[in-house]
């Protein structure tokens, strides 16, 4: 029994030998961080997409209620008019910071994206390479067990073990 023994921990060490660790997992390490990183940016860009619209709003609507003064002098009247004309040029310049942004938020997307697919092809190879570790882990160990039941079996009948 010593001998199977023997060979038992052969076996095992042949099996340890197999469990090679995923060649790629460095790389996938990588592409976790890559994707993390452009979520971030993402998550930054809809932030300043956020607050960029909800200024335009405030400015939108203080400038409605301002638009229902009474103009009672000439002087007034004049204000008003370059008042206007400042706040169109102003929510005109917002209106196209707006637009960079959603811009931003769509190039941040779409990077994402692009992260995440390559992070999940190797996410799937990682998976077969692990299914492929068990399924060899399982094979060697019915070998060894194939081989323990045909050594118990020799000694039981007095024979010798090939």
């Amino acid at each position: 029994m010593g001998a199977a023994l023997a060979h038992h921990a052969l076996l095992r060490e042949r099996g340890r030998g197999m469990s090679a660790q995923f060649s790629l997992a460095g790389l996938l390490r990588l592409r976790k961080l890559e994707e993390d990183q452009r979520a971030v940016e993402l998550n930054s860009a809809r932030d300043r997409e956020a607050v960029g619209a909800a200024r335009t709003r405030r400015i939108r609507s203080a400038l409605a209620e301002g638009a229902h003064e009474d103009p009672t002098a000439h002087a007034s009247l004049a204000s008003i008019a370059a008042t206007r004309a400042s706040s169109a040029t102003m929510l005109s310049e917002l209106g196209e910071l707006d637009r960079q942004n959603a811009e931003a938020v769509e190039q941040a997307a779409a990077a994402h994206a692009d992260a995440h697919r390559k992070t999940l092809g190797l996410e799937k190879l990682e998976e077969r390479h692990e299914e492929q570790q068990r399924v060899e882990e399982l094979r060697q160990e019915q070998l060894l067990l194939d081989d323990l039941s045909s050594r118990a079996w020799h000694a039981a009948h007095g024979e010798e073990a090939p």
